[in-house]
Protein backbone atom coordinates (compact mmCIF):
# COMPACT_ATOMS: atom_id res chain seq x y z
CA UNK A 1 0.00 0.00 0.00
CA UNK A 2 1.22 3.70 -1.09
CA UNK A 3 -0.41 6.79 1.35
CA UNK A 4 0.86 9.49 -0.75
CA UNK A 5 -0.28 13.42 0.59
CA UNK A 6 -3.58 12.40 2.82
CA UNK A 7 -5.21 15.78 3.73
CA UNK A 8 -8.09 14.55 5.93
CA UNK A 9 -10.43 16.23 9.02
CA UNK A 10 -13.93 16.88 10.25
CA UNK A 11 -16.37 19.43 9.52
CA UNK A 12 -17.17 21.55 12.59
CA UNK A 13 -19.67 23.97 13.22
CA UNK A 14 -16.81 26.73 13.59
CA UNK A 15 -15.78 25.26 10.03
CA UNK A 16 -13.07 22.43 9.00
CA UNK A 17 -10.45 21.09 11.34
CA UNK A 18 -7.37 19.48 9.79
CA UNK A 19 -6.17 16.20 11.38
CA UNK A 20 -4.15 14.42 8.87
CA UNK A 21 -1.63 16.89 7.31
CA UNK A 22 -0.19 15.66 4.52
CA UNK A 23 0.93 12.14 5.43
CA UNK A 24 2.93 9.75 3.15
CA UNK A 25 3.45 6.47 4.07
CA UNK A 26 4.54 2.80 2.70
CA UNK A 27 3.44 -0.69 3.88
CA UNK A 28 5.60 -3.23 2.16
CA UNK A 29 3.93 -6.99 2.02
CA UNK A 30 4.32 -9.66 4.80
CA UNK A 31 5.15 -7.37 7.50
CA UNK A 32 3.63 -5.78 10.35
CA UNK A 33 3.53 -2.21 10.00
CA UNK A 34 3.07 -0.64 14.07
CA UNK A 35 1.33 3.20 14.01
CA UNK A 36 1.77 4.85 17.62
CA UNK A 37 0.89 7.65 19.13
CA UNK A 38 -1.22 9.59 21.77
CA UNK A 39 -4.76 9.57 21.89
CA UNK A 40 -5.71 12.91 19.57
CA UNK A 41 -2.61 12.06 17.19
CA UNK A 42 -4.68 10.96 13.86
CA UNK A 43 -4.10 7.46 14.11
CA UNK A 44 -7.59 5.83 13.98
CA UNK A 45 -8.55 8.91 11.20
CA UNK A 46 -5.32 7.32 9.38
CA UNK A 47 -6.99 4.06 9.60
CA UNK A 48 -10.65 4.71 8.52
CA UNK A 49 -8.68 6.55 5.12
CA UNK A 50 -7.01 3.77 4.90
CA UNK A 51 -9.94 1.71 4.70
CA UNK A 52 -12.19 3.89 2.65
CA UNK A 53 -14.41 4.17 5.50
CA UNK A 54 -14.10 8.21 6.70
CA UNK A 55 -17.71 9.64 6.73
CA UNK A 56 -19.08 12.61 7.34
CA UNK A 57 -18.44 14.74 9.11
CA UNK A 58 -15.39 13.46 8.26
CA UNK A 59 -13.74 14.48 5.07
CA UNK A 60 -11.03 13.96 2.90
CA UNK A 61 -9.44 16.58 1.47
CA UNK A 62 -6.71 15.51 -1.24
CA UNK A 63 -4.31 12.43 -1.59
CA UNK A 64 -4.51 8.52 -2.50
CA UNK A 65 -4.27 5.22 -0.97
CA UNK A 66 -2.92 3.16 -3.57
CA UNK A 67 -3.89 -0.63 -2.24
CA UNK A 68 -2.38 -3.29 -5.32
CA UNK A 69 -2.38 -0.70 -7.98
CA UNK A 70 -5.72 0.34 -7.12
CA UNK A 71 -6.54 4.04 -5.42
CA UNK A 72 -8.98 2.73 -2.75
CA UNK A 73 -10.52 6.74 -2.64
CA UNK A 74 -11.39 6.80 -5.91
CA UNK A 75 -13.57 3.15 -5.93
CA UNK A 76 -17.04 3.32 -6.61
CA UNK A 77 -19.06 1.33 -3.43
CA UNK A 78 -19.91 -1.47 -5.47
CA UNK A 79 -15.92 -2.07 -6.19
CA UNK A 80 -14.99 -1.39 -2.31
CA UNK A 81 -17.73 -4.03 -1.56
CA UNK A 82 -15.77 -6.44 -3.22
CA UNK A 83 -12.54 -5.80 -2.18
CA UNK A 84 -13.40 -5.61 1.47
CA UNK A 85 -13.30 -9.04 3.04
CA UNK A 86 -11.44 -10.93 0.49
CA UNK A 87 -8.72 -8.15 -0.14
CA UNK A 88 -7.98 -6.08 2.66
CA UNK A 89 -10.14 -6.41 6.19
CA UNK A 90 -10.67 -4.23 8.82
CA UNK A 91 -11.29 -4.75 12.84
CA UNK A 92 -12.14 -1.87 14.87
CA UNK A 93 -11.18 -1.00 18.23
CA UNK A 94 -14.14 -2.75 20.28
CA UNK A 95 -15.61 -5.83 18.60
CA UNK A 96 -19.13 -4.93 19.72
CA UNK A 97 -18.52 -1.92 17.13
CA UNK A 98 -17.98 -5.34 14.82
CA UNK A 99 -20.38 -7.32 15.53
CA UNK A 100 -24.14 -7.47 15.27
CA UNK A 101 -25.59 -7.77 18.76
CA UNK A 102 -29.20 -9.66 18.10
CA UNK A 103 -27.54 -12.26 15.77
CA UNK A 104 -25.66 -15.22 16.93
CA UNK A 105 -22.15 -15.61 15.82
CA UNK A 106 -22.78 -18.33 13.22
CA UNK A 107 -25.41 -16.32 11.32
CA UNK A 108 -22.94 -13.39 11.62
CA UNK A 109 -20.34 -15.41 9.49
CA UNK A 110 -22.89 -16.96 7.22
CA UNK A 111 -23.75 -12.93 6.58
CA UNK A 112 -20.07 -12.58 5.37
CA UNK A 113 -19.67 -15.30 3.28
CA UNK A 114 -23.59 -14.62 1.47
CA UNK A 115 -22.19 -11.26 0.32
CA UNK A 116 -19.42 -12.57 -1.03
CA UNK A 117 -21.22 -15.17 -3.27
CA UNK A 118 -19.43 -17.84 -1.15
CA UNK A 119 -21.15 -21.43 -2.23
CA UNK A 120 -22.95 -22.56 0.78
CA UNK A 121 -21.15 -26.13 0.33
CA UNK A 122 -18.23 -24.14 1.98
CA UNK A 123 -19.68 -22.52 4.52
CA UNK A 124 -18.93 -24.94 7.50
CA UNK A 125 -15.21 -25.49 6.30
CA UNK A 126 -14.28 -22.33 6.07
CA UNK A 127 -15.81 -20.98 9.68
CA UNK A 128 -13.64 -24.54 10.82
CA UNK A 129 -10.61 -22.98 9.68
CA UNK A 130 -10.77 -19.27 10.35
CA UNK A 131 -11.78 -20.81 13.97
CA UNK A 132 -9.17 -22.95 14.12
CA UNK A 133 -6.77 -20.03 13.55
CA UNK A 134 -7.66 -17.96 16.42
CA UNK A 135 -7.76 -21.21 19.05
CA UNK A 136 -11.61 -20.89 19.72
CA UNK A 137 -13.78 -24.24 19.94
CA UNK A 138 -17.02 -23.95 17.40
CA UNK A 139 -19.04 -23.74 20.22
CA UNK A 140 -18.81 -20.14 20.12
CA UNK A 141 -21.09 -20.07 16.85
CA UNK A 142 -24.37 -20.37 18.64
CA UNK A 143 -23.63 -17.68 20.97
CA UNK A 144 -24.72 -13.78 20.89
CA UNK A 145 -21.70 -11.32 21.06
CA UNK A 146 -22.69 -10.63 24.94
CA UNK A 147 -22.58 -14.43 26.13
CA UNK A 148 -18.73 -14.08 25.45
CA UNK A 149 -16.10 -12.66 27.24
CA UNK A 150 -13.73 -9.62 25.45
CA UNK A 151 -10.95 -11.56 24.74
CA UNK A 152 -13.43 -14.25 22.67
CA UNK A 153 -15.56 -12.00 21.14
CA UNK A 154 -12.22 -9.94 19.80
CA UNK A 155 -11.27 -13.41 18.31
CA UNK A 156 -14.13 -13.90 16.98
CA UNK A 157 -13.74 -10.44 14.66
CA UNK A 158 -10.11 -11.62 13.75
CA UNK A 159 -11.65 -14.82 12.60
CA UNK A 160 -14.18 -13.05 10.72
CA UNK A 161 -11.70 -10.86 9.36
CA UNK A 162 -10.15 -14.07 7.81
CA UNK A 163 -12.62 -16.35 6.78
CA UNK A 164 -12.58 -14.98 3.05
CA UNK A 165 -8.46 -15.03 3.03
CA UNK A 166 -7.48 -11.44 2.82
CA UNK A 167 -3.80 -10.85 2.50
CA UNK A 168 -4.14 -7.00 3.97
CA UNK A 169 -5.63 -6.45 7.47
CA UNK A 170 -6.13 -3.19 9.46
CA UNK A 171 -6.31 -3.46 13.20
CA UNK A 172 -7.24 -0.17 15.14
CA UNK A 173 -6.15 -1.22 18.60
CA UNK A 174 -7.40 -4.09 18.63
CA UNK A 175 -6.82 -5.00 22.24
CA UNK A 176 -8.54 -2.12 24.00
CA UNK A 177 -10.34 -2.96 27.43
CA UNK A 178 -8.65 -6.47 27.46
CA UNK A 179 -6.83 -7.91 30.58
CA UNK A 180 -3.22 -7.98 30.20
CA UNK A 181 -3.06 -11.91 30.07
CA UNK A 182 -5.97 -12.06 26.95
CA UNK A 183 -4.22 -9.21 25.53
CA UNK A 184 -0.64 -11.10 25.46
CA UNK A 185 -2.02 -14.08 24.09
CA UNK A 186 -4.07 -12.18 21.35
CA UNK A 187 -0.84 -10.89 20.10
CA UNK A 188 1.07 -13.83 20.03
CA UNK A 189 -1.49 -15.34 18.05
CA UNK A 190 -2.26 -12.15 15.92
CA UNK A 191 1.79 -12.19 15.17
CA UNK A 192 1.81 -16.19 14.15
CA UNK A 193 -1.25 -15.82 11.95
CA UNK A 194 0.97 -13.25 10.00
CA UNK A 195 3.84 -15.35 9.84
CA UNK A 196 2.15 -18.60 8.98
CA UNK A 197 -0.21 -17.03 6.74
CA UNK A 198 2.07 -14.22 4.82
CA UNK A 199 -0.22 -11.67 5.78
CA UNK A 200 0.56 -7.45 5.77
CA UNK A 201 -0.53 -5.90 8.87
CA UNK A 202 -1.54 -2.71 9.87
CA UNK A 203 -1.59 -2.23 13.64
CA UNK A 204 -2.84 0.92 15.31
CA UNK A 205 -2.01 1.32 19.05
CA UNK A 206 -0.92 3.86 21.74
CA UNK A 207 0.71 1.40 23.72
CA UNK A 208 4.32 0.97 22.89
CA UNK A 209 5.48 -1.79 24.33
CA UNK A 210 2.68 -3.69 22.06
CA UNK A 211 4.04 -2.15 19.09
CA UNK A 212 7.34 -3.01 20.04
CA UNK A 213 6.55 -6.77 20.54
CA UNK A 214 4.71 -7.26 17.72
CA UNK A 215 5.49 -4.89 14.48
CA UNK A 216 8.73 -5.35 11.81
CA UNK A 217 8.35 -1.16 11.31
CA UNK A 218 7.11 1.98 13.09
CA UNK A 219 5.40 5.13 12.58
CA UNK A 220 5.03 7.25 15.16
CA UNK A 221 2.26 10.30 14.82
CA UNK A 222 1.43 13.27 16.70
CA UNK A 223 -0.52 16.31 15.60
CA UNK A 224 -1.52 14.45 12.57
CA UNK A 225 1.45 14.16 11.12
CA UNK A 226 4.33 11.18 10.95
CA UNK A 227 6.97 12.64 13.50
CA UNK A 228 9.57 9.51 13.04
CA UNK A 229 9.13 5.90 11.13
CA UNK A 230 11.37 3.13 10.11
CA UNK A 231 13.02 -0.42 11.71
CA UNK A 232 11.52 -0.88 14.84
CA UNK A 233 15.20 -1.87 16.25
CA UNK A 234 16.29 1.57 14.79
CA UNK A 235 13.51 3.59 16.19
CA UNK A 236 14.09 1.39 19.72
CA UNK A 237 17.61 1.92 19.97
CA UNK A 238 17.77 5.56 18.16
CA UNK A 239 15.30 7.68 18.38
CA UNK A 240 15.40 10.40 16.24
CA UNK A 241 12.74 12.13 17.61
CA UNK A 242 12.14 13.67 20.65
CA UNK A 243 8.35 12.50 21.12
CA UNK A 244 9.59 9.49 20.72
CA UNK A 245 12.05 9.29 22.88
CA UNK A 246 10.39 10.50 25.73
CA UNK A 247 7.60 7.94 25.23
CA UNK A 248 9.97 5.34 25.22
CA UNK A 249 12.06 6.54 28.26
CA UNK A 250 7.87 6.18 29.99
CA UNK A 251 7.57 2.75 29.68
CA UNK A 252 8.06 1.37 33.08
CA UNK A 253 10.39 -1.52 33.43
CA UNK A 254 11.02 -4.08 36.13
CA UNK A 255 14.02 -3.27 38.42
CA UNK A 256 14.70 0.37 36.75
CA UNK A 257 13.64 3.37 37.86
CA UNK A 258 11.40 5.97 35.23
CA UNK A 259 13.57 9.59 34.43
CA UNK A 260 10.86 11.86 36.00
CA UNK A 261 13.25 14.69 33.53
CA UNK A 262 11.61 12.61 31.00
CA UNK A 263 7.72 12.39 31.58
CA UNK A 264 5.59 13.94 29.36
CA UNK A 265 3.91 17.28 30.07
CA UNK A 266 1.56 18.75 28.96
CA UNK A 267 -1.50 16.87 27.16
CA UNK A 268 -2.20 15.89 23.18
CA UNK A 269 -2.46 18.89 20.56
CA UNK A 270 -5.41 20.75 20.12
CA UNK A 271 -6.49 20.74 16.49
CA UNK A 272 -8.47 24.10 17.04
CA UNK A 273 -5.03 25.78 18.10
CA UNK A 274 -1.68 24.37 16.55
CA UNK A 275 1.25 25.81 17.73
CA UNK A 276 3.30 27.22 15.47
CA UNK A 277 6.93 25.62 14.39
CA UNK A 278 7.29 21.72 15.50
CA UNK A 279 3.88 21.24 16.76
CA UNK A 280 5.72 19.03 19.95
CA UNK A 281 7.40 21.91 21.28
CA UNK A 282 5.38 23.20 23.95
CA UNK A 283 5.98 19.88 25.13
CA UNK A 284 9.11 18.78 24.27
CA UNK A 285 12.25 18.78 26.83
CA UNK A 286 14.84 19.56 24.19
CA UNK A 287 13.14 22.29 22.30
CA UNK A 288 14.92 25.59 22.03
CA UNK A 289 13.19 29.10 20.72
CA UNK A 290 13.82 28.36 16.92
CA UNK A 291 11.66 25.58 17.47
CA UNK A 292 8.60 27.49 17.58
CA UNK A 293 9.39 29.61 14.49
CA UNK A 294 10.18 26.73 11.61
CA UNK A 295 7.83 23.55 11.59
CA UNK A 296 10.35 21.01 10.61
CA UNK A 297 10.15 18.62 7.40
CA UNK A 298 10.60 14.74 7.36
CA UNK A 299 14.11 14.08 6.27
CA UNK A 300 16.44 11.26 6.61
CA UNK A 301 18.94 10.06 8.67
CA UNK A 302 21.72 7.87 7.74
CA UNK A 303 19.73 5.18 7.11
CA UNK A 304 17.48 5.25 4.11
CA UNK A 305 14.70 3.72 5.82
CA UNK A 306 14.71 6.14 9.05
CA UNK A 307 12.63 9.78 8.58
CA UNK A 308 12.33 12.01 11.38
CA UNK A 309 10.76 15.42 11.44
CA UNK A 310 12.87 17.63 14.11
CA UNK A 311 14.99 20.43 13.60
CA UNK A 312 17.35 20.01 16.39
CA UNK A 313 18.36 16.02 15.64
CA UNK A 314 20.96 15.03 16.21
CA UNK A 315 22.06 17.62 18.14
CA UNK A 316 19.14 16.75 21.03
CA UNK A 317 20.22 13.25 20.61
CA UNK A 318 23.77 13.94 21.95
CA UNK A 319 22.67 15.69 24.71
CA UNK A 320 20.45 13.27 25.91
CA UNK A 321 22.97 11.25 25.83
CA UNK A 322 24.93 12.86 27.66
CA UNK A 323 22.57 13.26 30.39
CA UNK A 324 22.06 9.59 30.40
CA UNK A 325 25.51 9.30 31.25
CA UNK A 326 25.90 11.48 34.01
CA UNK A 327 22.59 9.67 35.90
Amino acid sequence: MEVNHINAGYESENGYISVLKDVSLTVNRDIILGIAGESGSGKSTLAAVLYNSFRYPGTIRSGEVIFDGKNLLKMKPNELRKLRGTEISFIPQAAMNALNPVKKIRLQFYDMMIAHNIKENDFDSKISSSLELVRLQENVLDNFPHELSGGMRQRVVIAMSLLLSPKFIILDEPTTGLDVMVEHDILLDIKKIQRTLGLTIVFISHDLPILFGISDAIVMMYGGEIVESGDYEDLLRNPAHPYTYQLLKSIPLIGTKIDSSMIMKGIAIDFNHIPHGCYFHPRCNFAVPKCSDIHPELKQTDGKTHLYRCNRYPEWSRNAKLEAIGT
